[in-house]
């Protein structure tokens, strides 16, 4: 087992039950790129990225407070039913997908959680390496020291625990120590996987630069988060898998 095959598994697991990705997340998805519309329609997006505080009324700061939740609920109500399909294979039985209540405010309660803790640790551990070698360092690696000091560890402890997650949607309780004791003897299969998601996620940022900041720039961002959002679950299920079963499916 490679991190290779680990992050292609999920990866496939998305274009080869696309049909069953869309029906989970085809219309919750429409319903947040509707809200996000709506709400950065009503901002002055080059007033904003200029950084006059004028750009955003009363109402649209509401709308973009809303349009966050909305997104981060939503991502979540997905995140549950696809872990249902790929762990459980619940097909969905309607066009619209059942709300599973108590396990999708789970999930986000605990997503919060993790974020937190991770980005308490994330948070002492520059302020620790900016102590000893202070800015330095920071101006000589730039992005890089971003991505491999900070990125990097902060996504390996989140995939680590990250089988708390998938537990959380098929309505089973893992202890953080639990996750992290089973994900232990995959410790390298899962930092190569890592390393393969954070280079994904850069490619897409890349390819979003050729959209600019217009309509056209946020449709193409909402469609790739769709995507980073299905293979990020669908590897959040495999890791599972193989810490938790011992196998992986297709």
């Amino acid at each position: 087992m490679t991190g290779f095959i680990l992050f292609q598994n999920a990866v496939l697991r998305v274009i080869r039950h696309l049909d069953e990705a869309l029906a989970v997340s085809g219309l919750i998805w429409i319903g947040i790129l509707i809200v996000q519309i709506l709400a950065f329609g009503s901002v002055d997006m080059e007033g904003l990225t200029s950084g006059d505080p004028e750009a955003v009324s009363g109402s649209g700061l509401w709308l973009i407070l809303l349009s966050n939740v909305v997104m981060a609920v939503g991502s979540c109500w997905i995140a549950v039913e696809w872990h249902l399909y790929a762990l459980e294979g619940k097909r969905p039985t309607s066009a619209f997908p059942s709300w599973s209540g108590s396990r999708i405010w789970g999930y986000l309660i605990l997503s919060i959680v993790i974020g937190l803790l991770i980005g308490l640790s994330v948070g002492v551990l520059g302020g620790v390496l900016v102590g000893l070698f202070g800015n330095v360092l920071v101006q000589a690696l730039g992005g890089l020291f971003v991505v491999v000091l900070i990125a990097l560890p902060a996504v390996f402890v989140f995939f680590r625990v990250s089988p708390t997650l998938p537990a959380v949607a098929l309505g089973q309780k893992i202890s953080f120590v639990q996750a992290w004791q089973a994900t232990k003897q995959h410790s390298a299969v899962i930092f190569q996987a890592v390393i393969l998601s954070i280079a994904l996620f850069i490619v897409i940022q890349l390819m979003g630069s050729l959209f600019g900041g217009g309509l056209l720039g946020l449709l193409y961002e909402l469609l790739a988060g769709w995507f980073l959002l299905m293979v990020n679950v669908s590897l959040l299920s495999s890791i599972y898998e193989l810490a938790m079963r011992g196998e992986l499916h297709d």
